[in-house]
Protein backbone atom coordinates (compact mmCIF):
# COMPACT_ATOMS: atom_id res chain seq x y z
CA UNK A 1 0.00 0.00 0.00
CA UNK A 2 1.16 3.45 -0.60
CA UNK A 3 0.46 4.89 2.71
CA UNK A 4 1.33 8.36 4.62
CA UNK A 5 4.63 7.96 7.11
CA UNK A 6 2.13 10.66 9.34
CA UNK A 7 -0.51 9.67 11.81
CA UNK A 8 -2.70 7.56 9.33
CA UNK A 9 -3.86 7.88 5.68
CA UNK A 10 -6.40 10.19 5.64
CA UNK A 11 -7.74 13.02 3.71
CA UNK A 12 -6.16 16.29 5.41
CA UNK A 13 -8.62 18.47 7.76
CA UNK A 14 -11.41 19.29 6.61
CA UNK A 15 -12.56 23.13 7.65
CA UNK A 16 -16.05 22.59 6.72
CA UNK A 17 -18.35 21.79 10.13
CA UNK A 18 -21.70 20.67 8.56
CA UNK A 19 -24.30 20.38 11.54
CA UNK A 20 -26.56 17.03 11.77
CA UNK A 21 -29.77 18.41 11.58
CA UNK A 22 -32.71 18.17 9.32
CA UNK A 23 -32.68 22.44 8.44
CA UNK A 24 -30.69 23.64 5.44
CA UNK A 25 -27.18 24.28 5.42
CA UNK A 26 -25.98 27.49 4.05
CA UNK A 27 -22.43 27.40 4.45
CA UNK A 28 -21.18 25.52 1.73
CA UNK A 29 -17.92 27.64 0.90
CA UNK A 30 -14.48 26.13 1.75
CA UNK A 31 -11.12 27.23 1.10
CA UNK A 32 -9.73 28.10 -1.86
CA UNK A 33 -11.97 27.81 -5.25
CA UNK A 34 -15.28 25.88 -5.07
CA UNK A 35 -15.41 22.49 -7.28
CA UNK A 36 -18.85 22.90 -7.68
CA UNK A 37 -20.13 19.38 -6.78
CA UNK A 38 -22.58 18.54 -3.81
CA UNK A 39 -24.73 15.98 -2.54
CA UNK A 40 -28.79 17.76 -2.03
CA UNK A 41 -31.03 16.40 0.10
CA UNK A 42 -34.51 17.04 -0.13
CA UNK A 43 -37.71 17.14 2.10
CA UNK A 44 -40.20 15.67 -0.19
CA UNK A 45 -40.43 14.39 -4.04
CA UNK A 46 -40.41 17.75 -5.51
CA UNK A 47 -37.44 18.90 -7.60
CA UNK A 48 -36.51 22.55 -8.20
CA UNK A 49 -36.35 23.61 -11.59
CA UNK A 50 -32.08 23.43 -11.66
CA UNK A 51 -32.14 19.74 -10.31
CA UNK A 52 -35.16 18.39 -13.55
CA UNK A 53 -33.31 17.44 -16.70
CA UNK A 54 -30.25 18.48 -15.62
CA UNK A 55 -27.41 16.66 -17.49
CA UNK A 56 -24.58 17.57 -14.31
CA UNK A 57 -26.89 15.28 -12.06
CA UNK A 58 -24.30 12.27 -11.54
CA UNK A 59 -26.68 10.42 -8.97
CA UNK A 60 -30.20 10.05 -8.48
CA UNK A 61 -30.49 8.29 -4.99
CA UNK A 62 -32.62 6.01 -3.65
CA UNK A 63 -31.13 5.32 -0.08
CA UNK A 64 -31.33 8.80 0.59
CA UNK A 65 -33.96 11.51 -1.10
CA UNK A 66 -31.17 13.60 -3.01
CA UNK A 67 -29.01 13.88 -5.86
CA UNK A 68 -25.54 14.17 -6.49
CA UNK A 69 -23.66 16.40 -9.24
CA UNK A 70 -22.19 19.21 -10.32
CA UNK A 71 -23.79 22.80 -10.16
CA UNK A 72 -23.01 26.12 -10.70
CA UNK A 73 -22.65 28.92 -7.91
CA UNK A 74 -26.07 30.59 -9.14
CA UNK A 75 -27.81 26.61 -9.37
CA UNK A 76 -26.33 26.19 -5.70
CA UNK A 77 -28.15 29.66 -4.38
CA UNK A 78 -31.90 28.79 -5.92
CA UNK A 79 -31.07 24.97 -3.97
CA UNK A 80 -30.19 26.73 -0.54
CA UNK A 81 -33.91 29.19 -1.13
CA UNK A 82 -35.71 26.56 -2.36
CA UNK A 83 -38.68 25.14 0.79
CA UNK A 84 -37.97 21.26 -0.89
CA UNK A 85 -34.16 21.01 -0.44
CA UNK A 86 -33.49 19.84 2.92
CA UNK A 87 -29.78 20.17 2.90
CA UNK A 88 -27.21 21.10 1.06
CA UNK A 89 -23.61 19.42 1.17
CA UNK A 90 -20.17 20.28 -0.53
CA UNK A 91 -18.39 16.50 -2.02
CA UNK A 92 -15.33 18.07 -2.05
CA UNK A 93 -11.30 16.76 -2.42
CA UNK A 94 -10.07 15.32 1.47
CA UNK A 95 -12.98 14.49 3.09
CA UNK A 96 -12.59 10.73 2.94
CA UNK A 97 -10.56 9.09 5.54
CA UNK A 98 -9.21 5.84 5.32
CA UNK A 99 -8.79 4.27 8.73
CA UNK A 100 -5.65 3.02 8.37
CA UNK A 101 -2.33 4.18 10.71
CA UNK A 102 1.13 3.51 9.54
CA UNK A 103 4.43 4.16 11.53
CA UNK A 104 6.09 4.24 8.04
CA UNK A 105 6.01 2.81 4.65
CA UNK A 106 8.44 0.59 4.41
CA UNK A 107 8.59 -2.21 1.05
CA UNK A 108 9.65 -4.96 3.41
CA UNK A 109 6.23 -5.23 5.17
CA UNK A 110 4.57 -6.31 1.83
CA UNK A 111 5.91 -10.27 1.58
CA UNK A 112 4.65 -12.91 -0.15
CA UNK A 113 3.93 -15.56 2.16
CA UNK A 114 3.21 -19.68 1.05
CA UNK A 115 -0.11 -21.34 1.68
CA UNK A 116 -0.85 -22.40 4.75
CA UNK A 117 -3.45 -24.87 6.02
CA UNK A 118 -6.05 -24.71 7.96
CA UNK A 119 -6.78 -27.51 10.16
CA UNK A 120 -10.56 -27.72 11.03
CA UNK A 121 -12.06 -25.72 14.24
CA UNK A 122 -7.80 -25.43 15.24
CA UNK A 123 -6.10 -22.99 13.29
CA UNK A 124 -2.42 -22.95 14.55
CA UNK A 125 -0.80 -20.76 12.02
CA UNK A 126 -2.79 -17.85 12.90
CA UNK A 127 -1.72 -14.14 13.28
CA UNK A 128 -2.23 -13.04 17.01
CA UNK A 129 -5.36 -10.50 16.01
CA UNK A 130 -7.01 -13.77 14.89
CA UNK A 131 -5.73 -15.85 18.22
CA UNK A 132 -6.92 -12.85 21.08
CA UNK A 133 -10.40 -13.22 19.43
CA UNK A 134 -10.58 -17.16 21.06
CA UNK A 135 -8.46 -16.42 23.94
CA UNK A 136 -9.56 -15.94 27.27
CA UNK A 137 -6.59 -14.31 28.80
CA UNK A 138 -3.86 -11.83 27.27
CA UNK A 139 -1.46 -13.23 24.89
CA UNK A 140 1.76 -14.25 26.27
CA UNK A 141 3.84 -14.57 22.93
CA UNK A 142 4.53 -11.42 21.57
CA UNK A 143 5.48 -11.58 18.07
CA UNK A 144 3.58 -9.46 16.34
CA UNK A 145 4.37 -10.65 12.99
CA UNK A 146 4.43 -14.37 14.36
CA UNK A 147 1.95 -16.87 11.92
CA UNK A 148 1.83 -19.36 14.63
CA UNK A 149 -0.86 -18.45 16.72
CA UNK A 150 -3.55 -20.80 17.45
CA UNK A 151 -6.90 -19.59 16.57
CA UNK A 152 -10.35 -21.69 17.55
CA UNK A 153 -13.12 -21.07 14.82
CA UNK A 154 -16.41 -22.74 14.25
CA UNK A 155 -15.64 -24.27 10.39
CA UNK A 156 -18.85 -23.35 8.82
CA UNK A 157 -18.17 -19.81 10.23
CA UNK A 158 -20.12 -17.56 8.14
CA UNK A 159 -21.33 -20.29 5.09
CA UNK A 160 -24.07 -19.03 2.88
CA UNK A 161 -23.37 -15.03 4.33
CA UNK A 162 -22.24 -11.95 2.02
CA UNK A 163 -19.79 -9.83 3.04
CA UNK A 164 -20.18 -6.52 1.10
CA UNK A 165 -16.61 -4.82 1.25
CA UNK A 166 -17.34 -0.94 0.65
CA UNK A 167 -13.86 0.18 -0.16
CA UNK A 168 -10.87 -0.15 -3.14
CA UNK A 169 -11.78 -2.85 -4.51
CA UNK A 170 -10.62 -6.54 -3.60
CA UNK A 171 -8.07 -8.54 -5.26
CA UNK A 172 -10.25 -11.38 -5.60
CA UNK A 173 -7.91 -13.90 -7.29
CA UNK A 174 -6.08 -13.95 -4.04
CA UNK A 175 -5.74 -17.95 -3.33
CA UNK A 176 -6.84 -16.94 0.66
CA UNK A 177 -10.13 -16.57 -0.39
CA UNK A 178 -10.75 -19.63 -2.37
CA UNK A 179 -13.00 -18.44 -5.18
CA UNK A 180 -15.39 -16.95 -2.31
CA UNK A 181 -14.45 -13.43 -3.58
CA UNK A 182 -16.46 -11.68 -6.49
CA UNK A 183 -16.40 -8.24 -7.96
CA UNK A 184 -19.40 -6.21 -7.44
CA UNK A 185 -19.36 -3.25 -8.97
CA UNK A 186 -17.44 0.28 -9.13
CA UNK A 187 -18.64 3.61 -8.65
CA UNK A 188 -16.35 6.60 -9.79
CA UNK A 189 -14.12 6.74 -12.48
CA UNK A 190 -11.62 3.82 -11.23
CA UNK A 191 -10.27 0.36 -12.58
CA UNK A 192 -12.79 -2.59 -11.59
CA UNK A 193 -9.75 -3.92 -9.43
CA UNK A 194 -7.83 -2.66 -6.20
CA UNK A 195 -5.02 -0.31 -7.23
CA UNK A 196 -5.06 0.50 -3.24
CA UNK A 197 -4.64 -2.43 -1.50
CA UNK A 198 -7.10 -1.50 1.95
CA UNK A 199 -10.02 -3.28 0.44
CA UNK A 200 -8.26 -6.69 0.52
CA UNK A 201 -6.91 -6.07 3.41
CA UNK A 202 -9.82 -5.68 4.86
CA UNK A 203 -11.30 -8.46 2.91
CA UNK A 204 -8.74 -11.34 4.03
CA UNK A 205 -9.19 -10.21 7.94
CA UNK A 206 -13.14 -10.59 7.38
CA UNK A 207 -13.33 -13.76 5.66
CA UNK A 208 -9.77 -15.11 4.44
CA UNK A 209 -9.03 -18.46 4.94
CA UNK A 210 -5.99 -18.20 6.55
CA UNK A 211 -6.15 -14.65 7.86
CA UNK A 212 -9.92 -14.62 8.28
CA UNK A 213 -12.74 -14.90 10.75
CA UNK A 214 -15.64 -15.98 9.33
CA UNK A 215 -13.88 -18.16 6.55
CA UNK A 216 -16.71 -19.81 4.69
CA UNK A 217 -18.09 -16.21 3.97
CA UNK A 218 -18.64 -14.89 0.11
CA UNK A 219 -16.76 -11.61 -0.23
CA UNK A 220 -18.19 -8.72 -2.79
CA UNK A 221 -16.02 -6.23 -3.95
CA UNK A 222 -18.04 -2.59 -4.01
CA UNK A 223 -15.40 -0.11 -4.89
CA UNK A 224 -16.11 3.54 -4.02
CA UNK A 225 -12.12 4.72 -3.63
CA UNK A 226 -9.49 4.60 -5.89
CA UNK A 227 -5.46 4.76 -5.46
CA UNK A 228 -5.71 8.38 -4.86
CA UNK A 229 -8.08 8.41 -1.74
CA UNK A 230 -7.56 12.51 -1.62
CA UNK A 231 -9.92 12.42 -5.10
CA UNK A 232 -12.40 10.10 -4.15
CA UNK A 233 -15.67 11.42 -3.21
CA UNK A 234 -18.60 10.70 -0.46
CA UNK A 235 -21.59 10.68 -3.65
CA UNK A 236 -19.82 7.26 -4.42
CA UNK A 237 -19.43 5.80 -1.39
CA UNK A 238 -23.50 6.85 -1.15
CA UNK A 239 -24.04 5.10 -4.21
CA UNK A 240 -22.21 2.00 -3.48
CA UNK A 241 -24.27 1.70 -0.25
CA UNK A 242 -27.12 2.15 -1.90
CA UNK A 243 -26.03 -0.42 -4.68
CA UNK A 244 -25.40 -3.08 -1.53
CA UNK A 245 -29.13 -2.78 -0.39
CA UNK A 246 -31.09 -3.39 -4.13
CA UNK A 247 -28.36 -6.41 -4.18
CA UNK A 248 -29.67 -7.91 -0.92
CA UNK A 249 -33.00 -7.11 -2.01
CA UNK A 250 -32.63 -9.28 -4.90
CA UNK A 251 -30.20 -12.81 -3.26
CA UNK A 252 -32.04 -12.26 0.11
CA UNK A 253 -28.96 -13.58 1.39
CA UNK A 254 -27.71 -12.94 5.37
CA UNK A 255 -25.61 -9.73 4.78
CA UNK A 256 -22.87 -7.57 6.06
CA UNK A 257 -21.57 -4.39 4.98
CA UNK A 258 -17.56 -3.51 6.07
CA UNK A 259 -17.53 0.28 6.18
CA UNK A 260 -13.50 1.08 7.02
CA UNK A 261 -14.21 4.49 5.49
CA UNK A 262 -15.66 7.11 6.23
CA UNK A 263 -16.00 10.99 6.34
CA UNK A 264 -13.47 13.10 8.39
CA UNK A 265 -16.47 15.27 9.45
CA UNK A 266 -19.79 14.43 10.54
CA UNK A 267 -21.58 13.99 6.82
CA UNK A 268 -25.25 13.71 6.74
CA UNK A 269 -25.77 12.41 3.56
CA UNK A 270 -23.32 9.39 4.33
CA UNK A 271 -25.41 8.85 7.67
CA UNK A 272 -28.41 8.86 5.86
CA UNK A 273 -27.69 6.25 3.60
CA UNK A 274 -27.57 3.94 6.78
CA UNK A 275 -30.29 5.62 9.43
CA UNK A 276 -33.06 6.59 6.85
CA UNK A 277 -35.81 5.33 7.07
CA UNK A 278 -34.58 3.73 3.75
CA UNK A 279 -31.85 2.30 5.40
CA UNK A 280 -29.86 -0.80 5.16
CA UNK A 281 -30.18 -1.26 9.05
CA UNK A 282 -33.94 -1.02 8.94
CA UNK A 283 -33.39 -3.97 6.25
CA UNK A 284 -31.80 -5.79 8.46
CA UNK A 285 -28.15 -5.25 7.14
CA UNK A 286 -25.84 -4.74 9.63
CA UNK A 287 -22.86 -1.92 9.18
CA UNK A 288 -19.72 -2.26 10.53
CA UNK A 289 -17.61 1.29 10.47
CA UNK A 290 -13.86 2.00 11.68
CA UNK A 291 -13.87 4.45 14.67
CA UNK A 292 -10.96 6.21 12.93
CA UNK A 293 -7.50 7.09 13.83
CA UNK A 294 -7.39 10.53 15.29
CA UNK A 295 -7.38 9.89 18.43
CA UNK A 296 -10.11 11.89 18.90
CA UNK A 297 -13.85 11.22 19.95
CA UNK A 298 -15.95 9.27 17.15
CA UNK A 299 -18.51 11.04 17.16
CA UNK A 300 -17.04 14.14 15.62
CA UNK A 301 -17.46 11.44 11.94
CA UNK A 302 -19.65 9.79 9.71
CA UNK A 303 -20.95 7.44 10.26
CA UNK A 304 -18.31 5.99 13.30
CA UNK A 305 -20.61 8.13 15.50
CA UNK A 306 -24.01 6.72 14.51
CA UNK A 307 -25.66 4.31 17.29
CA UNK A 308 -27.56 2.00 14.78
CA UNK A 309 -24.01 1.30 13.22
CA UNK A 310 -22.04 -1.21 14.86
CA UNK A 311 -18.43 1.51 15.53
CA UNK A 312 -15.26 -0.16 16.21
CA UNK A 313 -11.83 0.61 17.84
CA UNK A 314 -8.68 -0.77 17.86
CA UNK A 315 -6.31 -2.29 20.92
CA UNK A 316 -3.04 -3.91 20.31
CA UNK A 317 -1.34 -7.39 20.92
CA UNK A 318 -0.85 -6.20 24.94
CA UNK A 319 -4.47 -5.66 25.53
CA UNK A 320 -4.11 -1.79 25.09
CA UNK A 321 -5.79 0.84 23.19
CA UNK A 322 -4.16 2.08 20.61
CA UNK A 323 -2.72 5.83 21.13
CA UNK A 324 -4.42 6.56 17.61
CA UNK A 325 -7.58 4.96 18.04
CA UNK A 326 -10.61 6.99 18.18
CA UNK A 327 -12.75 6.44 21.17
CA UNK A 328 -16.14 7.86 23.66
CA UNK A 329 -19.17 6.86 23.88
CA UNK A 330 -19.70 5.81 19.88
CA UNK A 331 -17.78 3.05 19.83
CA UNK A 332 -18.96 -0.14 20.59
CA UNK A 333 -16.12 -2.62 20.54
CA UNK A 334 -12.55 -3.14 20.50
CA UNK A 335 -11.00 -5.29 18.25
CA UNK A 336 -7.07 -6.05 17.10
CA UNK A 337 -5.91 -2.93 14.88
CA UNK A 338 -1.83 -2.62 15.53
CA UNK A 339 0.69 -5.21 13.24
CA UNK A 340 -2.14 -6.78 11.51
CA UNK A 341 -1.33 -8.96 8.71
CA UNK A 342 -3.75 -10.11 5.92
CA UNK A 343 -4.06 -10.44 2.55
CA UNK A 344 -2.41 -7.53 0.23
CA UNK A 345 -3.42 -6.80 -3.98
CA UNK A 346 0.39 -7.33 -5.42
CA UNK A 347 0.07 -11.07 -6.42
CA UNK A 348 -2.56 -13.80 -5.93
CA UNK A 349 -0.35 -14.65 -2.45
CA UNK A 350 0.88 -11.56 -1.57
CA UNK A 351 0.29 -10.57 2.03
CA UNK A 352 1.34 -7.34 4.08
CA UNK A 353 1.07 -5.83 7.70
CA UNK A 354 -0.61 -2.83 8.60
CA UNK A 355 -2.20 -0.66 11.62
CA UNK A 356 -5.77 0.75 12.10
CA UNK A 357 -8.99 0.98 13.01
CA UNK A 358 -10.16 0.09 9.54
CA UNK A 359 -8.69 -3.70 10.38
CA UNK A 360 -10.70 -3.85 13.53
CA UNK A 361 -13.27 -3.54 11.65
CA UNK A 362 -13.00 -6.16 9.31
CA UNK A 363 -12.34 -8.62 12.38
CA UNK A 364 -15.83 -7.51 13.34
CA UNK A 365 -17.70 -8.05 10.30
CA UNK A 366 -16.36 -11.09 10.15
CA UNK A 367 -18.17 -11.92 13.67
CA UNK A 368 -20.93 -10.39 12.64
CA UNK A 369 -20.98 -13.31 9.59
CA UNK A 370 -20.33 -16.02 12.07
CA UNK A 371 -24.12 -14.78 13.46
CA UNK A 372 -25.54 -14.21 10.45
CA UNK A 373 -24.73 -18.25 9.32
CA UNK A 374 -28.03 -18.65 11.36
CA UNK A 375 -30.31 -16.52 9.75
CA UNK A 376 -30.73 -12.67 9.45
CA UNK A 377 -31.27 -11.03 12.83
CA UNK A 378 -31.71 -7.20 13.48
CA UNK A 379 -28.39 -5.42 13.87
CA UNK A 380 -29.21 -4.03 17.50
CA UNK A 381 -29.48 -7.91 18.41
CA UNK A 382 -26.12 -8.74 16.60
CA UNK A 383 -24.95 -6.01 18.67
CA UNK A 384 -26.13 -7.25 22.04
CA UNK A 385 -24.84 -10.28 21.13
CA UNK A 386 -21.37 -9.31 19.94
CA UNK A 387 -21.14 -7.30 23.06
CA UNK A 388 -22.53 -10.96 24.98
CA UNK A 389 -19.56 -12.63 23.82
CA UNK A 390 -16.88 -10.49 24.09
CA UNK A 391 -14.78 -10.21 27.23
CA UNK A 392 -15.33 -6.81 29.67
CA UNK A 393 -12.55 -4.64 31.69
CA UNK A 394 -9.63 -6.57 30.10
CA UNK A 395 -8.06 -3.83 28.08
CA UNK A 396 -5.96 -1.24 29.72
CA UNK A 397 -5.31 2.45 28.65
CA UNK A 398 -9.17 2.59 27.75
CA UNK A 399 -10.04 6.82 27.32
CA UNK A 400 -12.93 8.05 29.16
CA UNK A 401 -16.63 6.90 28.34
CA UNK A 402 -15.31 4.22 25.96
CA UNK A 403 -16.92 0.65 26.73
CA UNK A 404 -14.16 -1.43 27.86
CA UNK A 405 -15.02 -4.48 25.56
CA UNK A 406 -13.18 -6.39 23.80
CA UNK A 407 -14.19 -8.52 20.74
CA UNK A 408 -14.12 -12.40 20.69
CA UNK A 409 -15.69 -15.16 18.73
CA UNK A 410 -17.52 -17.06 21.91
CA UNK A 411 -14.53 -19.80 21.72
CA UNK A 412 -12.44 -19.24 23.96
CA UNK A 413 -9.41 -20.60 25.22
CA UNK A 414 -6.44 -20.11 27.29
CA UNK A 415 -3.76 -18.97 25.16
CA UNK A 416 -1.56 -22.11 24.22
CA UNK A 417 1.25 -19.72 22.59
Amino acid sequence: MHLSTTLFVTITSVLLAFARSNSLINDVESPGKPKGEYIITFKSNNRPSCITHNPNVIYHYTIINGVAGRFTDDEIKELQASPDVEGVYEDHDDMISVNTHSEQDDPANTYSDKDKPVNTGIQRNATWGLARLSSKNKLTYTNITATNFTFYYNPIAGFNVDIYVVDSGVNINHTDFGGRAQWGTTFGAYPDRDDNGHGTMCAGLAAGTTYGVAKLANIIAVKVIGYNITKSRLRDIVYGLEWVQQQTRITDHPSVVNLSIGSKITYWPLDLAVINKFQLVNENIPVVVAAGNEAEDARQYSPAGLPEAITVAASNITDQETWWSNYGPAVDIFAGGENIVSTQTNSTTATTIDSGTSFSTAYVTGLVAILLASGKHPPAELKKSLIKFALHGVLTNVSQQTPNILATNGLLHKPLD
